[in-house]
Order: C-alpha cells, then structure tokens, then sequence
C-alpha cells in the first residue's frame, strides 16, 4: 500500500477542543535522536543569568561539547511527545552536541506525551510544524493553568499570555510556593483559587507596575508582561543564589533593566556606526 504524506492536525482547529486532550508525565526514558524533529525553545533570547544576548549559541555549544567530552552527566533533557516524534524543550544543544559530536541514537529525555482524541490513519506518515505544535501547546498549558486556578484571563486586568513554554507550570510552582508561605494565615485548608487570585493582586499586578514604569516591554518585540514577569523571577533565583539571600524582585527588576539596557547599548553601538558612515558616504557622494 502506498504511503501519502499529510500535515500532522490543524492545531488551530482542534484547540478548540483542548479540554479533549490530555498530558501525561512519562518520566525518564531513552528516546531515538532520529525522532527529534523540532526543537519549540526555552527562552531563547537570553543567556543563563536572564541577560539579553546574541549569537554566544557557539559559546554554549562548546561549553556543553567539552563538559561531555570531559565525561560530565547532564541532566535529561525535557521533550513533548506527539504521536511518535519529540519536540525539545529543554536541551537542545545537548542535542546537538549528543548527534554532531557523538552520533548517538538514543537521549534521555523527560517525556510529556499528549494523549490526542481522534484517529491516526496508518496509511500516512504525518509532518510536523514547529510553530504551530509550539502555540498549540502553550495553550494546552494555559488550559490546565487555568483548570488549576481559575485566573480568568476573561475579568484580568494584564492576562496572564506567555510566548515560552514550561511557563505557565513555573507560575504555578510559585502559586503554590506563595500559598505555602501563607499557610498559616488566611489560604490555610482554603483551595488554591483564594491563594491564586490573592497572588496575582499582591505580587504580579506590583510587578507589572514596575515594568511598565521602566517601559522596558518596549525593548521585547512580542514579548508579554508574563513573560517579562517569568524572566525577572527567574533572574531573581540566580542573583539569590549568588550572594545567599532573597534579593527581592523590586532589586531584581531594576537590576534586570539595567544589565539589560547596558547590554541593548553595546548592540546598538555598531549599527549607530553603520548609519554615521553611510551618512558620510552620502555626503561624500553629494559634493
């Protein structure tokens, strides 16, 4: 029987039925590097410490190549299993590094299979788009967010809409840290909506305050408040764990702007430059 070749779902279409589909946790497993067809990103503008930056991919390949070769053991990296091919989403140079370098067959990976309701024709071999499997997923977080603690995005002042994935499930982790630190006082025994609407008023609404009056969305094409937000919290852990104690995120915002803002400069230097020349040329060639 011949084989057609067909587009994998039309994931605008069948998020409108997200509540349908389901996600399971597999765990650690070896998967075929063969299957690996698309990496969907991890904040990929930015390098470990949250700073902005551009084309150091390089640096971090060698860093990760010479760390294996040297026999150091990574982590597992962390994948979306759709029907039998992996989406990265965490990992993706020790990807590189495990096929360019080492030719292997099989990583581990932390698997998150999603469970699709409809019927999968043997008689095809399906193909994948990587930005349309990358927003249907987000959705498909923001769904079992939502689920979890009923944070309308409907009656929010700043939805709470990411670009990145695994966020959403890093805002329900410090969801839950935040009524944890409350467990005492009024989110005890209470379900985690109180916490979560409690948590959005009291420490995202603040922080959406200060980003605004930085005005530093600007400098993010197609970035979100959350996003930003993510970030910043992100950059907060590192700056803790450097000196040992919370920093705080009103500090850690700031500090974020302002690395960030030095960083924009010294890209922006050399552009500056181009447009002083061709000016110059121009006058150049006008005389």
């Amino acid at each position: 029987m011949s084989e057609t070749r067909d587009v994998l779902v039309d994931f605008g279409t069948i998020e409108k039925n997200i509540p349908k589909y389901k996600l399971k946790n597999r765990g650690i497993e070896a998967i075929p590097t063969d299957k690996i067809v698309g990496s969907l990103g991890r904040y990929n503008d930015f390098s470990e410490n949250l700073l902005p930056h551009r084309g150091d991919m390089g640096i971090r390949y060698e860093s990760i190549k010479k760390g294996m070769l040297n026999g150091i053991i990574f982590p597992p990296i962390k994948v979306y299993q759709v029907l039998d091919n992996y989406f990265i989403i965490d990992g993706h140079h020790r990807v590189m590094v495990a096929k360019n370098v080492f030719n292997a067959k099989y990583i581990d990976a932390e698997v998150l299979e999603i469970h699709f309701d409809f019927e999968i024709s043997p008689n095809k071999t399906y193909t994948y788009s990587t930005d349309s499997a990358k927003g249907f997923l987000i959705k498909l977080e923001e769904h079992f967010f939502l689920l979890k603690t009923c944070l309308s995005n409907v009656v929010l002042k700043y939805p709470l809409k990411v670009t990145e994935l695994v966020s959403f499930g890093k805002l329900f982790e410090e969801i839950e840290n935040y009524q944890d630190s409350h467990n005492k006082g009024e989110f005890q025994k209470k379900p985690i909506i109180y916490a979560s609407y409690h948590w959005y008023e009291h420490r995202f609404l603040p922080a959406v305050a200060i980003i605004e009056e930085e005005d530093v969305l600007r400098g993010f094409p197609h970035r979100t408040y959350t996003d930003l937000y993510v970030w910043i919290q992100q950059h907060k852990y590192y700056l803790s764990q450097k000196v040992g104690y919370d920093v705080g995120f009103d500090f850690t915002a700031h500090d974020f702007f302002e690395k960030y803002k030095k960083v924009r400069a010294l890209y922006l230097i050399p552009s500056m430059i181009r447009d002083v020349l061709r000016g110059v040329k121009e006058q150049i060639k006008g005389n």
